[in-house]
């Protein structure tokens, strides 16, 4: 395959019909909340929601990003599933989609901790 990131390959030997059953969706799937997850400041910005919803506005002081390097990562994150929003006037709220994307986060620090042991 060319340079291109992993999940667009995915997504293209799917569409070639190289992955025929229905495990092929949750693939992508599961690949597009792997790259979610591939930048620290994604991961810090679920801790930052696990404490509840917040603004936009509220989540662009805790990191050194303007406001549109914010952005992509709120959208990085709803697009794999992670995280809603909700608009309020000209204010956007986000949350975690889930209880259980704090309970994937635990399991890979879980993880990490036992590579670092072993």
């Amino acid at each position: 395959m060319t340079d291109r990131p992993r999940s667009a390959n995915i997504f293209i030997m799917v569409h070639k019909g190289i992955f025929k059953n229905a495990d092929s969706t949750d693939a992508l799937m599961i690949a597009e909340i792997g790259q979610a997850l591939s930048h620290p400041s994604r991961i810090q910005i679920i801790r930052l929601l696990e404490g509840g919803e917040r603004c936009s506005c509220e989540i662009a002081p805790y990191f050194d990003l303007d406001q549109s390097g914010i952005s992509r990562h709120l959208n990085a994150l709803r697009r794999a599933g992670l995280i809603v929003s909700r608009r309020d006037g000209v204010r956007i709220y986000w949350r975690l989609s889930s209880p259980h994307v704090v309970k994937l986060l635990h399991l890979l620090e879980e993880i990490s901790h036992k590579e670092k042991t072993n």
